[in-house]
């Protein structure tokens, strides 16, 4: 079973959210950044660990430099200012690698929220399919899903869709994209 790209990019996408809070907490000097920064680091080597991600070395590689700071054998050398250091000096390239991992995915669900878009006008042009307020809106997602999959000049665009995301991630994108006005 395939993993859902639609969960992925918007939980990439909520941790991106999150960042530039962390970087107001280095400008404000907050006595808790290092904290922080750990967390949202192991938040991100979760979500790319679930996902199979080999990104998630990368992630575990800065904590681990910041982790580094902590052992210093240096006499004098105040720890908390070096990790500070160290995480301040990453805060570019930790986004950086949180927004690659992210592109190629938001622009293959671009793309097929795309075909969606094209696929639903031709749909709704037919007028095959009517939306009723009795109907649980899932299981008119469900419906015009179907219609997508069994009707011969909208099969090709639904096959397509298939072969680049799973059915969860399709429903999904068809129910952000359904609206049931245009179905009355």
């Amino acid at each position: 079973m395939k993993k859902s790209q639609f969960i992925l990019v918007s939980q990439l996408k909520e941790k991106l959210q999150e960042f530039p809070a962390i970087v107001s907490s280095l400008e404000t000097k907050d006595p808790h950044f290092i904290e922080k920064i750990f967390s949202w680091l192991k938040s991100v080597e979760d979500v790319f660990s679930t996902n199979n991600i080999s990104e998630v070395s990368e992630m575990a590689g800065f904590r681990s430099k910041i982790l580094t700071a902590k052992f210093s054998d240096e006499r004098g050398v105040n720890i908390k200012k070096n990790q500070i250091k160290i995480a301040a000096g990453s805060l570019y390239d930790i986004q950086n690698i949180v927004l690659n991992v992210l592109m190629p995915y938001e622009q293959k669900m671009n793309d097929c929220r795309e075909i969606i878009k094209q696929l639903l006008v031709l749909v709704i042009q037919t007028k095959a399919i009517e939306y009723d307020q009795k109907i649980d809106f899932d299981d008119f997602v469900k419906m015009v899903w179907q219609y997508l999959l069994y009707d011969d000049n909208l099969k090709a665009g639904a096959v397509r869709l298939k072969s680049v995301l799973s059915e969860m991630d399709i429903t999904m994108l068809l129910a952000d994209e359904i609206d049931p006005e245009n179905f009355s």
